[in-house]
């Protein structure tokens, strides 16, 4: 500290003790008279200890505080997006297999919703699958048979053979929501139908 640090310092503190002093005790400033020149002097060392202040902030360096990097967002794979990309799989190397995984996940997937939603054992769940007897959805239940949906007209096949959507994604795709309705999940976006 320095020696006019010091010295202001103790000044200070002999101030505030005398004013302590003749706040408790009164009678003690009693003798004291306010004149002009001494509300002079203690207004003049205000505007010295002001002066003080300001010069030693003047030959300060700012410091700035520097805020830290906004926590980004972590970009997150949304549930199903394998699944739908294994389904659009339509060329490359491997899209047969992609899309046996496909058949084969959303197999496991029916048999697990037909056991939750019909509370039986696994293989009358596979039983249920293969015979079609799973779903009223005679295209969701053509997904784990060979044969060609049960109720299948001449029209309804005609307009399936001529649509732009591959047999198997149209069954996948039903398959799926026949899933997700025996889970009691509303998958579908607003405004689409069966």
């Amino acid at each position: 500290m320095s020696r006019l640090r010091t010295l202001v310092a103790g000044f200070g503190l002999l101030a505030a003790a005398a004013g302590f002093v003749f706040v408790f005790v009164p009678s003690a400033a009693a003798g004291i008279g306010l004149t002009e020149s001494i509300v002079v002097a203690v207004g003049f060392l205000a505007l010295l200890q002001g002066y003080r202040v300001v010069s030693a902030r003047r030959r300060s360096s700012t410091r700035e505080f520097e805020t830290p990097d906004p926590e980004t967002r972590q970009e997150l794979p949304t549930p199903g997006d394998g699944f739908d990309e294994g389904l659009a799989a339509r060329k490359g190397r491997g899209w047969a297999a992609r899309r046996h995984r496909v058949g084969d996940r959303l197999e496991e997937a029916a048999v697990d919703a037909i056991t939750y939603a019909e509370d039986c054992s696994e293989a009358t769940a596979r039983e249920m699958l293969e015979a079609g007897t799973w779903t009223d959805d005679p295209q969701a239940a053509a997904m784990f048979s060979t044969g060609r949906p049960e109720g299948s007209t001449l029209w309804r096949r005609l307009r399936e053979t001529f649509s732009m959507e591959p047999t198997f994604d149209r069954r996948a795709r039903r398959a799926a929501h026949a899933v997700a309705d025996l889970r009691g999940v509303d998958d579908r976006p607003e405004g689409e139908s069966e």
